[in-house]
Order: structure tokens, then sequence, then C-alpha cells
């Protein structure tokens, strides 16, 4: 039987057609170098400068020429970090990095972490999408799984199922805290709203919410558009939606005056932040993952956006 982290280690790069010999003191020896394994269970941003300085340090005192650390998950601002210290590392879920004298390796690798259970066939289904967005909007607290089925109206089942099927994702933490921005990225991936142009701007009405570019200036992100820029409104559900095509008009060319969509949270639809002229404001964190649907623009934006008295997700 292979040690845990190491041996996972010599075997993933072994996939890779480098050949690696796990000594018996634990050290790797691949090519020329030496180097001494660390297994950890997950790493985040705020915690990957200790593990870096203790790594070293036992380094140091094994004579290794290098380090390399073997988590569940690693968080990628924590990955980011690693990379730019020199140090190789394996995330268990699928990604090996190790750059050395000769050596450059920045690959997939088969998954080394259990899969979701077989009934949990869309990690982000509409119940999914409503608990991560539940998670993500309390991203300190340990939401159980009875207040997350509270809060997002689903059964205690699912959201028990749902929370198993995010951590073997390496998505959540044990604890059942999201591992960020991890989750809002994963999710950001997956939301899909179809929007849909409009003749006119609907009339005021509680069953709206604003997001998008207008919602993002609500919340205070740093966003320059002009004056006249169409608002982005969700509806909760296929009625409103139809009730507002068939009301409103759908444009037919030319620029929309507005466009709206069905949100593809329903909590998250329901948790509004305040008023904007006519509208309520979709919470921070939906108005984030629009932005997120633009690579360039909209993540540059998320990039230079701390929400205020928020925690950021992203």
């Amino acid at each position: 039987m292979g040690h845990p982290g190491p041996d996972e280690v010599r075997r993933a790069l072994s996939d890779l057609d480098i050949p690696a010999h796990l000594r018996a003191d634990f050290l790797l020896e691949v090519g020329d170098q030496i180097l001494l394994v660390e297994v950890k269970n997950r790493i985040t941003e705020p915690d990957v400068g200790g593990v870096v300085t203790q790594m070293r340090k036992c380094a140091k005192e094994a004579k290794a020429d290098g380090i390399f650390l073997v988590a569940d998950r690693i968080s990628t601002p924590a990955r980011d970090v690693l990379s730019s210290s020199g140090i190789g590392w394996l995330d268990r879920r699928g990604h090996l990095r190790l750059r050395g004298p000769g050596l450059l390796v920045d690959s997939d690798v088969p998954p080394l972490v259990g899969e979701p259970t077989d009934r949990v066939v869309d990690l982000f289904s509409p119940a999914g999408c409503d608990v991560a967005v539940a998670l993500l909007l309390d991203p300190a607290e340990r939401l159980g799984t009875m207040e997350i089925a509270r809060r997002t109206g689903r059964s205690p089942g699912r959201a028990s199922e749902l929370l198993a099927a995010m951590r073997h994702a390496g998505l959540v933490e044990r604890t059942g805290q999201p591992l960020v921005p991890d989750l809002f990225n994963a999710l950001a991936d997956a939301w899909s709203p179809r929007w849909y142009p409009l003749a006119a701007t609907p009339p005021a009405a509680p069953m709206y919410r604003l997001s998008g570019t207008l919602g993002a200036i609500w919340h205070g992100a740093p966003v320059v558009t002009t004056y006249d820029w169409p608002p982005e409104i969700y509806v909760n559900d296929r009625w409103d939606l139809r009730h507002t095509l068939s009301s409103v008009g759908m444009a037919d060319e030319g620029p929309a005056a507005a466009s709206v969509a069905m949100s593809p949270s329903s909590y998250g639809f329901s948790v509004e932040a305040g008023i904007n002229g006519p509208f309520p404001v979709a919470n921070h964190v939906v108005v984030a993952l629009d932005l997120a649907q633009d690579p360039g623009r909209g993540r540059e934006i998320l990039d230079a956006w701390t929400p205020e008295g928020r925690v950021r997700v992203w």
C-alpha cells in the first residue's frame, strides 16, 4: 500500500511520463531534485503563508532541495501564492504543478478525491444555486443543513445532498463554510440566465430585481457607463417572465430599452439589497455573478470591488 500524499505525487508524475522515486524517508526524488512532501486537508489564502514558512523550515532540516504540497483542496489564490513562491503542489481534485531545473509541469491529472453521490446529477440546479448563494451571502457563518433548508425553502434532505456534493467537489469546507473564491467561480461558470430584450422599461413593481451594470453601480462597484444604460431586471418565475414579455413587449431590432430574465436562484432573488429608483436591487452576490459573465470588463470590475460591509467572495 502506497503512502498517501507522496505516493500520489509519484503516481501522478508517472502518469505524465516523468519518473519519480519515493524514498523510505518519505522524500520524493524527481530528476535531480529531492522534495519534501507535506499533506494537508485544504489550503486557502489566509493560511498558505504559515504553511509555506513551516515547510521551508522542515525542508532545511531534512536537507531537501524543495517543497511539494498535497491537499484535497487548494484555493485559486493559494495556488497562485505557491506557484509564485516556487513551490510545487498537487490539488487532489485533479491538478499538479511542479517547477525545477529543466522541469515544468502544469497539468490536469486524474482526481484523487471522491465523486459526488449518484443522486446529485446537477450541482448547480436551481436548488444547488440556492444553496450556493446562501453560503456565499454569509461565508463566515457556519450554516447547518437545517438552517440552509429554512432559508432557501428546500427540503433538508436535498440541502444535505447538495452540501455533501459541494464538499466532495472541494467547494465547501467540512465545517459547512464555502471555500472562496472557488465556490463563487464554480457557480459563476454555471450561472446562465436567458436575457430577453424589451421594447420599454417595465413599470415599478416588487416582482423585479435590478442587477447587472446598474445594480453594480448601486452597490458601489467601480463601473463607468452612460446615463442611459438599459436596466437588467430579474423576475422570480416563469409567470412573471411571461407577464413582462406580454405587457411590455420584446424589442424587435435596435437597442433594447431594458432586458429581463428569470433568476437562476429563487433564494438569490428573494434577498434584495435596497431600492434604486423604481426597482428593488439584487444582492451583491447575484450582481457579482452577472458581472462575472463578462470575462473582460466584468472580471476587471470584480477585481477592483469589495462591497462595503460585506465579505468579498470572488
